[in-house]
């Protein structure tokens, strides 16, 4: 049952996790690449999850078991995060509460609202864990119906959730469209994806020609070309937004965790920087990273940059990037993700896992 640990796979997720962090606060041409890094989130988890948990057949107790292991891996952070948000807010004089959204937020059941306020509301990444746990709780009951089918079967219904989904975007405004970027059903088609290439993968290595080879380097390059190409597609033919957010990003993700798991302990020279320790140990504390990136910029903004201000540091900065390219961003910004990298250690090491080791402890 316990597979052994992909490595490569984590260091995809400190790369992704640092993309995503780097583009929220403003670095511009990262747009492509975040959007593929959180549809890599949802199949990485539903990819992992069946390989994890195998099983076809799920009674009520190991139901619960399940259900409950994995939403005290969601709630205790985004509670955490949530407070220590709502906490900064007050002290900066920006907090409103609204108690209907609040509950809502508390409950992690924001993502299932249309409404922009109430799924960015006051943890506006938090929407992650509300559809994840979504997905979560679906497990079980894909493991035990969908799973089974047999593999063309899968890919039937897999086509033709695709297309709906494609004909849905195709005819959604962009208002319309975030909204069904966060919704739990859509995000459960890339979970679904994940599930199914676990399942395709059973008799992979039996294959004569991939994964043969002594490591990984060509896929890997393969991967890295893909996910480039689909990046300058995008670029070149605006015509294709409508599924920027998830549709065009699966076939490049596919490739990148076949190759991982295809060579996972054979990497290559791009799956031995990623199974490095630095991004080893980012992979490892992505996770608080991404819910708790919220916290870097008030931080910086309230008290670093008024520092940095009296050195004269900002007015340089905004002058270098209004000459460079003609926006309003300064180029310090960029030290919001130090302080991002330095909450989500601090959280990891002081909260996430002595709760893991007090529920290991338990038995959960």
């Amino acid at each position: 049952m316990n597979q052994p640990m992909i490595k490569s796979v984590n260091g995809w997720r400190a790369i992704f996790a640092l993309i995503i962090v780097l583009f929220h606060v403003g670095i511009s041409g990262l747009e492509e690449l975040t959007w593929a890094g959180v549809a890599f989130f949802f199949m990485a988890s539903g990819f992992l999850l069946r390989l994890k948990y195998p099983f076809t057949q799920f009674s009520r107790g190991e139901y619960s078991r399940f259900a409950w292991h994995h939403a005290l891996k969601l709630y205790p952070l985004h509670w955490l995060a949530l407070a220590l948000l709502l906490l900064a807010m007050a002290l900066v004089g920006t907090l409103v509460i609204k108690p209907g959204v609040l509950a809502l937020d508390v409950a992690l059941l924001q993502s299932w609202s249309m409404q922009l306020s109430v799924y960015y509301s006051y943890n506006p990444f938090a929407w992650f864990l509300s559809t994840l746990l979504f997905c979560y709780l679906c497990y079980p009951l894909l493991a035990k119906w969908f799973s089974p089918m047999r593999l063309h079967t899968k890919g039937i219904i897999l086509i033709v959730l695709a297309i709906i989904d494609i004909v849905v975007l195709g005819f959604t405004d962009f208002y319309g469209r975030t909204a069904l970027y966060v919704f739990p059903l859509v995000r459960l088609i890339d979970f679904m994806i994940g599930m199914t290439l676990a399942d395709a993968l059973s008799g992979a290595k039996q294959f004569r020609v991939i994964g043969k080879s002594n490591n990984g380097t060509d896929l890997e390059l393969i991967a890295i070309a893909a996910l480039s190409v689909m990046v300058m597609t995008y670029r070149a033919y605006p015509f294709i937004t409508p599924w920027s957010d998830a549709v065009i990003w699966w076939l490049p993700v596919m490739i990148i965790l076949l190759t991982c798991w295809l060579y996972n302990g054979r990497e290559g020279f791009i799956g031995k920087l990623l199974v490095s320790r630095p991004l080893q140990w980012l992979g490892g504390i992505s996770f608080e990273l991404f819910i708790l990136q919220s916290l870097g910029p008030i931080i910086y903004n309230y008290l670093v940059e008024p520092v940095l201000w009296h050195f004269g540091i900002i007015d340089f900065a905004n002058m270098v990037s209004n000459d460079l390219c003609g926006s309003d961003i300064y180029l310090l910004h960029v030290f919001i993700l130090p302080i991002d990298i330095l909450i989500a250690w601090l959280v990891n090491r002081l909260f996430t896992r002595p709760l893991h080791r007090l529920l290991a402890s338990n038995g959960n």
